[in-house]
């Protein structure tokens, strides 16, 4: 008897184990994030108290300026803290992917620029007897942090990554749309709650602030922009004529937290690309929003 194609096809599927998905590359994925202890215990008893973080969304590509108000309870120490960039994983349920690049990272602490290092770390994971190791690029920087509180500021860039799906409201779907994440969780790694979080989100140049959605995977839907003029149980959101604006406290950030922000371009203001995850011509145009030097024959 010949098997309809459909049999055929899945029993050619069931002929693979399983572990050949360990081989597979994650995807990338435009995260923006928050600083990050690189010696969690050392770091034990700082907070996060406040912050305030601007996201500007851009056709092809998004900047954030963030504000860190950090609080100290004890003595002065020197920490060293870490933004993920370039390979760092993401763990976003229904999300096999990584960090893309951060660009012109840039930091501030008390109003002071501070030095900063693009550092190669290498991680592994092993599974059914198979290791498999990758590079990874922290953005790394050494910060004092005096009794009271800090304030550490900084600002970079990411080119905005293909979305075509479900946005926030219940059966839209934003076709040909661009997105970013925010990754909240990376925050919650201080001691306590999250105090105060303000989050402005801006659109710039062809982006119509109307077409700027927010969402999670969180059940509760804390972070889920609700409909216009439907009630918000625990997150105060407000939407103007540049966007939107959310505000929380007290906030035990986890993965459930991360947000993910869907908004469609300004087709005749993307730049040229030889397929959608070609980032070339549009990591030029963020550096030179940035202000970043190009070097010669730059990719």
């Amino acid at each position: 008897m010949r098997l309809p194609i459909v049999w055929r096809l899945l029993l050619a599927l069931l002929a693979f184990p399983a572990p050949v998905l360990a081989d597979i590359a994650p995807d990338p994925l435009a995260g923006l994030s928050e600083p990050r202890p690189l010696d969690a215990k050392a770091a034990q008893g700082i907070s996060m108290k406040h912050e305030q973080v601007i996201i500007e969304l851009h056709d092809a590509y998004a900047l954030i300026d963030a504000t860190f108000t950090m609080a100290n309870p004890g003595p002065p120490q020197e920490l060293q803290v870490g933004f993920p960039g370039s390979g760092v994983r993401l763990d976003i349920p229904d999300e096999y992917a990584s960090h893309d690049p951060l660009e012109g990272f840039s930091v501030w602490v008390e109003g002071r620029a501070v030095p900063h290092e693009a550092r190669q770390l290498e991680r592994s994971s092993s599974y059914a007897g198979r290791t498999k190791t990758w590079p990874e690029t922290w953005h790394v920087f050494t910060t004092r942090f005096a009794q009271g509180d800090t304030r550490i500021r900084v600002r970079y860039g990411v080119v905005s990554n293909p979305y075509s799906g479900r946005s926030a409201h219940t059966g839209e779907k934003i076709i040909d749309g661009r997105r970013v994440w925010y990754i909240l969780e990376t925050g919650g790694l201080w001691a306590g709650p999250i105090g105060e979080i303000v989050v402005r989100i801006k659109a710039r140049g062809g982006v119509k602030p109307e077409s700027i959605r927010v969402r999670t995977h969180a059940r509760d839907t804390r972070w889920k922009v609700p409909k216009p003029g439907a009630p918000s149980p625990s997150l105060d959101v407000t939407r103007d004529a540049e966007g939107l604006t959310l505000r929380c406290q007290q906030l035990d950030a986890t993965r459930w937290d991360n947000l993910q922000l869907v908004y469609s371009p300004d087709p005749q203001r993307l730049p040229p690309m030889k397929s959608p995850w070609d980032t070339g011509a549009a990591t030029q145009l963020l550096r030179q929003a940035l202000g970043v030097r190009i070097p010669d024959g730059s990719p």
